[in-house]
């Protein structure tokens, strides 16, 4: 699709307002993945019995859609975000919609609804897709009926003002063996606590720790967390406990592709303290599909305030992906995936 888009209202920010249509592809467990359809937001409401309200069989995740300097629309690394979906789908024993499918089905969507995608340079359509059990059976087993639902709304570009962290040592996102790196809402909800207490103490979000011996540093609120220290970039392992960031993924490319050698490796937080001490802890920043790449200015707990020294790597990694993003730059990794060949699906 070319030319210049509708231009969305001006009173859009993360979250609202959603897309009034949504694509729903229903599955039953006799007879697969059934046929997209489109139809109004609301009529995807999930019963109440379900076993995604009663117990939290549902999994999503989060892309976006960008509009290119020429006007065409295109979606961002949607290959790896449905990569993401069939992992969290198999340790949740949700039904796995193959990558393949919601490349296809996203590509659909969004195509039908590029009017919304925001003008060039000036944010994008952010796309909710979510599996979810809708079966209604007061039983705990693996669902019989799944519903698939594409969502969306768009927003504005991301802002780049730093971030304040708390040092959380009472409450953990997640544990060794348990659901940390699905994108499940169980994983949200387990963090929202500290989260909202973060909040109140005056910071912007919180730095997780490790749930054994909470030493190591895990997420930087809902985004994965890098450091530089030194001359080393340093972010946790995909250890099972935390999420593997698409925003994160491309930062380790770039770095990669610039020659850099950045570390996955356990991070401890007396480590960092250490670092201050030497001068060496240069840089703290966060990662992720809503927020691209956010400065930390500042982490504070119990016993430490730790205040990165200053570096250009963060701007210098979100300034990269926006361009390709937008388009405004070549595309070597084969990122951009085009909406222009998608069919639509017919209304219903």
């Amino acid at each position: 699709m070319t030319g210049t888009a509708e231009r969305p209202s001006s009173h859009f920010g993360f979250g609202a307002p959603v897309l009034e249509e949504a694509l729903l592809v229903e599955h039953r467990a006799d007879s697969g993945w059934g046929a997209p359809e489109f139809l109004p937001r609301r009529a995807g409401d999930v019963p109440m019995a379900s076993a995604a309200v009663q117990y939290g069989l549902s999994c999503f995740e989060g892309l976006k859609a960008f509009r290119g300097p020429d006007g065409s629309v295109h979606l961002f690394r949607a290959d790896r975000h449905g990569e993401r979906l069939a992992q969290s789908c198999a340790r949740l024993c949700l039904p796995v919609l193959p990558p393949a499918e919601f490349v296809a089905h996203a590509s659909a969507f969004v195509r039908r609804n590029a009017h919304h995608v925001p003008p060039h340079g000036q944010g994008a359509l952010y796309v909710r897709p979510t599996i979810a059990a809708v079966e209604e059976y007061l039983g705990v087993r693996p669902a019989r009926r799944h519903v698939f639902a594409l969502l969306a709304t768009p927003v504005p570009r991301p802002a780049s003002r730093p971030m304040a962290l708390w040092i959380e040592r009472e409450y953990v996102r997640a544990a060794p063996g348990g659901i940390g790196a699905a994108k499940t809402g169980g994983n949200y909800a387990a963090g929202l606590l500290g989260a909202e207490r973060a909040r109140q103490r005056g910071f912007d979000q919180v730095v997780w720790l490790d749930a054994v011996q909470r030493r190591f540093v895990a997420e930087a609120g809902v985004m994965n967390l890098f450091v530089v220290l030194g001359d080393e970039v340093a972010t946790p392992p995909l250890d099972g406990t935390i999420l593997a960031g698409v925003t994160r993924d491309c930062c380790l490319t770039l770095m990669r592709e610039w020659k850099m050698a950045p570390s996955e490796r356990a991070v401890a937080l007396d480590e960092l303290v250490s670092a201050q001490r030497r001068g060496e802890l240069r840089e703290a920043f966060g990662t992720g599909t809503a927020a691209c790449v956010v400065r930390i200015e500042r982490m504070v707990g119990d016993g430490e305030e730790l205040v990165p020294t200053g570096g250009d790597l963060a701007a210098r990694l979100r300034d990269a992906i926006e361009a390709i993003q937008e388009g405004r730059a070549a595309d070597p990794f084969g990122w951009r995936q085009t909406v222009a060949d998608a069919r639509s699906v017919p209304r219903t």
